[in-house]
């Protein structure tokens, strides 16, 4: 592990580590700028590849992630062992819903299942430019 600091440990997760960390989980935080303010958006989501794809209906994440550029955030934090962990994915949100493009096609071929009420007939994905990924542990 690099350590930050006298008393921080922290390491970067490589590309192909944070893709199956996402790989394994299905809850993640879509950010995308609304009026010129972040807003953060819980989402359940599925990989396809290096695709991130989750569902939606109408309402704000619909009217402005596509064509935008957003970012996707998993982490954990266990308190008891002092470790955690977090993987950040940024990138251009796509409506793959009927589209004929790879990325759609891509994002099609994941199931994610949205446990929020409501219809979710929207596909967005996510395609990537980046990935970053850290681990940390409090100092014993």
């Amino acid at each position: 592990m690099k350590a930050t600091g006298p008393e921080a440990q922290l390491e970067e997760i490589p590309e192909a580590d944070c893709l199956e960390i996402l790989e394994q989980h299905s809850l993640g935080r879509i950010a995308v700028v609304i009026d010129g303010q972040p807003q953060i958006f819980p989402v359940n989501y599925a990989m396809s590849g290096r695709i991130v794809a989750f569902r939606t209906g109408s309402g704000t994440k619909l009217s402005h992630a596509p064509g935008s550029k957003v970012c996707f955030e998993i982490d954990e934090y266990d308190p008891a062992a002092g470790t955690g962990w977090s993987v950040m994915m940024q990138g251009v949100a796509v409506d793959a819903t009927d589209a004929f493009d790879d990325v759609s096609w891509a994002a099609r071929a994941a199931a994610p299942w949205p446990l929020a009420p409501g219809a979710k007939p929207i596909r967005i994905a996510i395609e990537p430019s980046q990935f970053t990924g850290r681990r940390f542990r409090r100092p014993a």
